[in-house]
């Protein structure tokens, strides 16, 4: 037997009295109890638990007194509480829809308008139908129609929800929405049944109010999830707002015909309107795109490819498999001795200039690209062994004539590596990697040029051996962290700390970052030591957690993370594995390199704080980039670089940038961290300058994870900090993981 369907028609004072009237206070009570029990969204499901009470209140209503009069009335008693629910409901659902935490885009804000009208005009249409067939006072119709208009009302509040978070569904409106659904069917069937007189008890119908009610409470106890920023692109958004202009636009057209009420032709009309609008933003969107696209694949300060695109066009060339071409690395020789003499506005242009003499030499099918600093990739298509070592001095040569920039004279040279495919490597990582191998010993040797043979592993094994060992300590727990601690200047509390790798080498000990990093980003480690770190850092959180001490952690990424688009997503499933609340986490990011590809990087990091975890600038003021940027960056924090610090309590100067720094990043929102803190009398000058955190050894040099927990303990039972004593130049905090 199925809830409330019996052989014969007729209300049941055990299915239809005791028992639907006890699913309906339960639901009530479980929405009620997750309310009381779970601060987060409180108010919001007291006021569903609320309106679900008054819906059981009204069903009880008419269970005790209503059904037994002779002739119930048309309202009843009954309709006042089952009318009084919608209120709650509306101001529940609203505010979970609020607070879904997503950016909303554009188009998806249209989405939702489309929606809204245009289940308004159908809603409408079917109403004045409806109406016509309605029997009874004026009272019974409006008190009739009212439950569907109601449960119109809090499906457009569902719909608006989904649409402007690019229709994506998590738990708790998969579950919110179906319960609200099954209301709205429900009340609708039994409006149309009442308008046409063949209404009875005992069917199908009746329990569904019941398990709408058991739905929602569902809902209450699933997590909600943060909804990334979407944007309004791609055929699964457009269908919906798609069908229902379609559907708008067609009772237009039976408006023209004769058929249709005032009010369903102007919101049909609207929502045409509205249609059209989207398919106008729609356009300018996807020009935008492909824009964007072009500028994501473009270095910014050369105009050349930039290393996401030189990999592309590798892949694609290797896809081909016909004709023999080579990968060649240039690297120009002393050019830091430019940026550090003639300032960094001189380095840029020299690379521009460089890229415009590289380019003047390309034929066709060859890809120039711009990886990064002072290093450029070209793709040589149809070469030999000579003709690629002829090409590569021909270029030197070109590189070795003075450049002139507001007059003064600058000379520079390059050096040059080669690697042939398929003979050196069959992959762009590996032709890549051997390229570098034999780039660098071209400047170590002084020739120039020199094309990559499988004898040069032999004489370059001794890093290669310790890349070997590392992807093992990656897999072989050889890797710890410690933590250097962010103390609020003006609290001189613990604020945070900074996870910093070091790895235990079985044979040569506690190694700094410096002796592997550069190695591991070099050949392609970087994402796996980086999730490495990352799982060490949130493990020790979670350890930290049980112990009853809560701080928030900062791990670095480096170039190559910001490259990958599923970082976010990675970090969002370790965090929830671990039950941890993403804002204990904060990703640090140098200022330069941002600049490597600002338009991805500001992707990658919009979706990073839509999860919720925190972004810090690190080395800020070492980058040059503008600020007008750094305005559009979604991040919380400035690290402002050591260099700012030294002298400053001996140069003036020092102390009006750093000034101007703290002003700046409090005027976006920003709080400001000043890492290198050496002495006391740094701390007071930071200090008086409304710095808000620092590190540095004068504060605490990093330190393992017990070591750590005593250090807070002993500062947290004296008045004042105690300096902490330098040690070894392998844990200075500027180091990467």
């Amino acid at each position: 037997m199925v809830l409330g369907v019996r052989p014969h028609g007729g209300y049941s004072v055990v299915w239809d009295g005791w028992v639907q009237n006890g699913v309906l206070t339960a639901a009530a009570a479980v929405v009620g109890l997750r309310a009381y029990l779970v601060q987060d969204k409180r108010l919001d499901w007291a006021c569903i638990a609320a309106g679900l009470a008054l819906y059981a209140i009204g069903n009880i209503v008419y269970f005790a007194y209503v059904q037994y009069q002779a002739s119930p009335p048309a309202p009843s008693a009954a309709d006042i509480p089952w009318l009084a629910c919608y209120p709650f409901l509306y101001v529940g659902v609203f505010r979970l829809a609020r607070q879904r935490g997503a950016k909303i885009d554009r188009l998806l804000r249209i989405d939702s308008i489309i929606s809204a009208l245009g289940l308004s005009a159908l809603a409408m249409t079917w109403f004045t139908v409806t109406l016509h067939g309605t029997k009874g006072s004026l009272a019974a119709v409006l008190t009739t129609m009212a439950y569907p208009v109601g449960d119109l009302l809090l499906m457009l509040i569902v719909v608006g929800s989904l649409a402007v978070h690019g229709w994506r569904v998590d738990r708790v409106w998969a579950w919110l929405g179906a319960g609200l659904g099954l209301f709205a069917a429900a009340d609708t069937i039994y409006a149309v049944r009442v308008a046409t007189d063949s209404y009875q008890a005992g069917t199908l119908l009746d329990p569904i109010w019941a398990v709408a009610a058991t739905l929602m409470a569902i809902a209450a106890w699933k997590s909600q999830s943060s909804i990334p920023r979407t944007r309004g692109n791609g055929w699964a958004v457009l269908l919906v707002p798609t069908l229902i202009t379609v559907s708008a636009l067609a009772l237009l057209v039976m408006a023209g015909h004769g058929s249709g009420s005032l009010p369903v032709r102007v919101l049909a009309a609207a929502t045409v309107l509205a249609g059209l609008v989207r398919a106008a933003f729609t356009f300018h969107t996807m020009v935008s795109l492909v824009r964007n696209g072009v500028e994501a694949r473009t270095d910014e300060l050369s105009g050349l490819r930039n290393r996401r695109a030189f990999l592309e066009a590798v892949e694609r060339r290797i896809a081909a498999g016909h004709g023999q071409f080579s990968i060649m690395l240039i690297d120009l020789d002393r050019f830091k001795e430019v940026n550090d003499s003639l300032g960094h506005i001189a380095g840029d242009d020299l690379l521009r200039e460089v890229g415009v003499r590289l380019k003047a030499r390309m034929r066709q099918g060859d890809v120039l690209a711009r990886l990064g600093g002072d290093e450029f990739a070209i793709l040589l298509d149809n070469t030999s062994t000579e003709m690629a070592r002829e090409i590569g001095e021909r270029l030197r040569l070109d590189l070795q004539q003075a450049f002139v920039k507001d007059g003064m004279t600058i000379y520079s040279d390059a050096s040059c590596g080669v690697a042939l495919w398929p003979d050196a490597a069959d992959t762009v990582g590996g032709l890549l990697q051997r390229a570098d191998i034999a780039m660098y010993d071209a400047k170590r040797e002084r020739t120039g040029t020199a094309i990559y043979t499988h004898a040069d592993e032999t004489d370059l094994s001794a890093p290669l051996r310790l890349v070997d060992e590392l992807r093992t300590a990656l897999t072989d727990n050889q890797l710890v962290l410690h933590f250097q601690p962010k103390v609020g200047l003006r609290t001189a509390k613990l604020e945070g700390v900074e996870a910093l790798v070091r790895w235990q080498h079985p044979l040569k000990g506690l190694l700094a970052p410096d002796d592997f990093l550069p190695q591991a980003e070099r050949y392609g480690l970087m994402r796996q030591l980086t999730t490495r770190v990352l799982t060490l850092a949130l493990d020790q959180i979670s350890e930290w957690h049980r112990a009853g001490f809560d701080t928030t952690v900062a791990v670095n990424i480096s170039v190559s993370n910001l490259l990958d688009l599923e970082l976010p997503d990675q970090v969002r499933t370790l965090l929830e594995v671990r039950k941890l609340n993403p804002a204990c986490l904060m990703l640090e990011v140098t200022e330069t390199t941002l600049m490597a590809d600002p338009t991805r990087a500001a992707e990658l990091l919009s979706r990073l704080q839509a999860i919720g975890v925190g972004v810090s600038i690190d080395d800020y003021g070492t980058g040059y980039s503008s600020l007008a940027r750094l305005r559009e960056l979604p991040v919380n924090e400035l690290k402002l670089d050591r260099s700012f610090l030294l002298g400053i309590s001996r140069d003036p100067r020092a102390g009006a940038i750093v000034r101007s720094t703290v002003e700046l990043a409090h005027s976006l929102g920003l709080k400001l961290v000043a890492e290198g803190i050496e002495t006391e009398t740094d701390e007071a000058i930071l200090r008086e300058l409304s710095c808000d955190l620092g590190q540095g050894y004068h504060l605490a040099r990093p330190l393992p994870a017990d070591e750590l927990l005593s250090w807070v303990l002993k500062r947290d039972s004296v008045e004042a900090p105690s300096p902490a004593t330098a040690t070894d130049p392998s844990s200075r905090s500027d180091q990467r993981p």
